[in-house]
């Protein structure tokens, strides 16, 4: 074959082939510039819509949660393969369902979840939900092994250690669960959240003072969140201070009736039955607790707040609405030893004991870590239980058992120790073992006056008294009314003392010093 025209062949087809591959090539290039710019579109309206949820569910509301749950759908609209924001869907939820008690979170909880696992999100809210969902279905062991196998792994993060805290907060190892709370409330102080939860926690300790505390950190966050407010509402009432206060986050609530979950309502439910029983009105405490219950019927500050009314109403019910508020929360001493004091008070001594004895079975074989990282006996660091106990064993003239549980109360060296030592040096007294009286209360009120405890500086009087070392006496008795009068005693209490003091003197013989007596201390009623 011929060849003098092939290189004419070769011209004839290079420009046609030439045009083609550059038509191709301006196609491709055109769908790859389109795909480029829609994938970066979708990122950046993905990635904002994940910014808004966040920042909505920041605030903590049940509102604000509705809110980023609406981004949320959004963001699924155009990818529902953003394995984060499903994670973050499925905390919001759970928050929603264990938190609020909301119908149906719990089933949308577990599907966000499934879908967040499924995607492989490695976020803190993937693996919080997770060990959540484990303990609301009791499987505590396995949610104390989940935690531990993702700490090992290096995985850190404050919903972790929210979980954590709940874990051992289910396990009753409270010391523990306090360290974890406030370790959470520290590293999330921007989400009202977790301060919240670690209020809670002190609430159901029976620490309503450093509750308030935490409350108020939260709600520095963000004043509106509903649940710190009622909370702390709650434990000003249970301190029976600032009840002003109590009612005013009592109102804000109300204001806000249509936002309010099922949780909100059982939790101004119980708020109002415990400004009920503030003001002495027992039925009404006991109707508003009831009503708060019909929101959520297993809220342990309701029901505790039913069995304190029914206490207080002196009725026998009362022993066993205690118990099914300790069966809802067993691990919760708020409802054992403030229990107890409500049926001491009520003339059941009995139940008191019996409520005090569950105390000690559901803590009795716990093991938590001392100051030295050894494992001991949680009761033996619990003055907290001893102290209570001793208390109910003099009521019940059964002295000898008080002492040795005052003696425990004393050894356990915590912040009781001071109120251990004056009530092992009160029973003294009344034993008349007035040097081993002094040589306690001696340290608690020192004749200095730099004593904190007015009943302290009262039980050292009546020990000088016994004595007959009335100026001594007199001294002590003084100092004792001082430091009651700057905690906050009544006026009308302060003059019964006073009047007190005064009959012993007279009765002793001493009216000259009953008169000087009289002068001295009336300015503390002015």
């Amino acid at each position: 074959m011929g060849t003098e025209n092939h290189g004419d062949w070769k011209r004839r087809e290079s420009w046609k082939s030439a045009l083609t591959q550059v038509a191709v090539v301006a196609v491709v290039l055109a769908g790859a510039v389109a795909w480029f710019v829609h994938r970066g579109t979708v990122r950046r309206e993905t990635e904002e819509h994940l910014r808004t949820a966040r920042a909505a569910a920041l605030r903590g509301n049940p509102s604000d949660l509705t809110r980023a749950m609406a981004e949320l759908e959004k963001l699924f609209q155009l990818d529902s393969d953003a394995r984060d924001a499903q994670a973050l869907a499925a905390d919001i939820q759970t928050v929603l369902w264990l938190e609020h008690h909301q119908p149906g979170a719990d089933a949308r909880a577990r599907e966000y979840l499934a879908r967040a696992e499924a995607l492989d999100s490695r976020s803190g809210e993937r693996h919080g939900a997770r060990a959540l969902h484990l303990l609301a279905e009791g499987k505590t062991a396995e949610a104390e092994k989940y935690l531990a196998d993702l700490q090992t792994q290096g995985a850190n993060s404050p919903r972790l250690t929210l979980a954590q805290a709940f874990t051992l907060q289910a396990k009753g190892d409270l010391p523990g669960a306090r360290q974890a709370f406030a370790r959470a409330a520290e590293n999330a102080y921007r989400d009202p959240r977790f301060t919240t939860a670690y209020g809670e926690a002190l609430l159901d300790e029976g620490q309503p003072a450093q509750a308030v505390e935490a409350f108020e950190k939260a709600t520095s966050v963000n004043p509106d969140h509903l649940m710190a407010r009622l909370g702390m509402g709650l434990a000003h009432a249970y301190q029976g201070k600032k009840l002003d206060e109590a009612e005013r986050a009592l109102a804000t609530a109300q204001e806000k009736q249509a936002e309010l979950t099922p949780a909100l309502t059982s939790r101004a439910g119980a708020l109002k039955a415990e400004l009920a029983l503030s003001r002495g009105a027992a039925d009404q405490a006991l109707q508003e607790a009831d009503a708060a219950l019909k929101a959520v019927p297993d809220d342990v500050h309701a029901l505790f707040a039913r069995a304190r009314a029914l206490a207080a109403r002196k009725v026998p019910e009362a022993r066993g609405a205690f118990e099914a508020a300790v069966a809802k929360r067993k691990t919760a001493p708020l409802l054992y030893l403030d229990g107890a004091r409500s049926l001491q008070a009520s003339g059941d001594t009995t139940g008191a004991l019996a409520l005090l004895d569950a105390y000690e079975g559901a803590f009795g074989a716990i093991q938590v870590a001392s100051a030295d990282g050894k494992k001991v006996p949680l009761l033996e660091q619990d003055g907290r239980y001893w102290l209570a106990r001793g208390g109910l064993l003099e009521a019940a003239e059964r002295q000898d058992d008080a002492l040795v549980a005052y003696d425990k109360a004393i050894a356990a060296k915590g912040v009781g120790l001071a109120k251990a030592q004056y009530a092992k040096g009160a029973l003294l007294v009344r034993r008349k073992d007035y040097e081993g009286a002094k040589a306690l209360l001696a340290v608690i009120a020192p004749d200095t006056g730099a004593g904190s405890l007015p009943e302290a500086y009262s039980a050292m009087g009546d020990l000088l008294f016994a004595q007959s070392a009335y100026a001594a006496g007199c001294q002590h008795y003084y100092f004792g009314l001082v430091r009651a009068r700057a905690q906050g005693m009544p006026r009308e209490e302060l003059a019964s003392r006073i009047d007190t003091v005064k009959k012993g003197l007279e009765t002793a013989g001493q009216g000259a010093m009953a008169k000087a007596w009289l002068n001295e201390t009336g300015a503390l009623l002015q």
